[in-house]
């Protein structure tokens, strides 16, 4: 089964660190965060449409976020990758 989904998100975040984003209306990112964030609309729906509680929603964002500071645990506490691992996962062979 061949499945294409399009996604249309508006970001929060400019194109790069730095970027001032002089090129959006004053209150344009203010207004998306309020409106059109993609996880707070989730949410609403199906609590509304689905009847999950918000407890079962944060139950499971505590749990996201406990594996994310796992995970990053590990990471901080990992070996420095050495001189071999310079080229290692850069290009894809098949």
């Amino acid at each position: 089964m061949d499945l294409l989904v399009e996604v249309k998100l508006d970001r929060f975040f400019g194109h790069f660190e730095g970027d001032n984003q002089n090129y959006r209306a004053p209150d344009e990112v203010k207004n998306i965060r309020a409106n059109k964030d993609c996880i707070r609309r989730f949410r609403d729906r199906v609590t509304r449409d689905f009847n999950i509680a918000t407890s079962e929603l944060d139950a499971i964002d505590a749990e996201v976020g406990k594996l994310i500071d796992e995970a990053a645990a590990e990471a901080r506490a990992a070996p420095d990758p050495g001189p071999a691992d310079l080229l290692t996962d850069v290009y894809i062979k098949y």
